[in-house]
């Protein structure tokens, strides 16, 4: 991208925007900002670059729509100076949502996709490209994952993005649109509570003193108690995920983790 940035007027209707990555226009907010814009003058340039005698914008449709209702015949702009590639453009998109979090949760999680197919990447290392944690890009990425109807809630805002993400935990279809219409009416806690927990079925489940599950990285988990199930076994893992994620946020080690966990079970009690 070239450094020598220009700013200067243009015309809104040499104006475009093909790569707005915004699915859902605001048009009552767009008219009150091009109305704002109208009154007080405009405070920040529409980002984009010259395509022929057209002015394709990378950052701005909301400033440009707002002018288009308001009659503006001009907006201030910066000048790239060439046209960005497909992964300079989705980097300009995604760290400007960063400092502005103007995406909803499902147009974020769509524009990150596409960035790990172009940039051929993974979770983790968007993550240290855009300087946020692994687990923001993946609980993002796991809403694409839902069915379509359930997508739509998250992205109209009638089932916020953290529900979303709780039912993601839920692999079966029918179960999370079953859980997405009782969510509303839940707190997040209960909602955990109900993806965890399964559903009754008849067929008495086989029960052991001692689980022992070798995974393909070479690393064993054992999980002991009294007549243990498998659903028994998902719970404790579960439970033991979320104090462990505790323990990193205050800095333990794994020695240290290993000790509070023991003496946390000595003063609950166990099975």
């Amino acid at each position: 991208m070239s450094s020598a940035l220009k700013l200067f007027f243009v015309l809104v209707a040499q104006c475009i925007y093909p790569s707005q990555p915004r699915t859902k226009r605001d048009k009552d907010r767009n008219l009150s900002l091009g109305l704002n814009m109208k009154e007080h003058g405009q405070k920040v340039p529409v980002l984009g670059y010259w395509k022929g005698d057209q002015f394709v914008l990378c950052d701005g449709g909301s400033r440009l729509d707002g002018a288009q209702q308001v009659g503006m015949t001009e907006l201030l702009a910066v000048d790239l100076g060439k046209e960005p590639s497909a992964k300079e453009l989705l980097l300009v998109q995604a760290n400007i949502d960063q400092h502005r979090q103007n995406l909803s949760a499902l147009d974020r999680a769509r524009l990150w996709s596409r960035m790990c197919q172009e940039f051929g990447c993974t979770a983790k290392k968007l993550a240290e490209m855009l300087h946020v944690s692994e687990a923001v890009i993946s609980r993002a990425l796991a809403l694409l994952q839902l069915p379509d109807d359930i997508q739509q809630q998250i992205h109209d805002g009638t089932l916020d993005e953290r529900r979303g993400y709780l039912l993601t935990q839920e692999s079966d279809p029918v179960r999370q649109r079953e859980l997405a219409v009782e969510a509303t009416a839940l707190s997040r806690d209960e909602l955990a509570k109900r993806v965890r927990k399964p559903k009754q079925v008849d067929t008495p489940q086989a029960r052991m003193k001692r689980i022992v599950c070798p995974l393909p990285s070479g690393i064993s988990i054992t999980v002991s108690g009294a007549d243990l199930s498998l659903d028994d076994f998902i719970e404790a893992l579960s439970e033991a995920q979320k104090e462990a994620r505790k323990a990193r946020e205050q800095s333990l080690d794994a020695k240290t983790f290993a000790a509070v966990a023991r003496d946390k079970a000595k003063q609950g009690g166990g099975r």
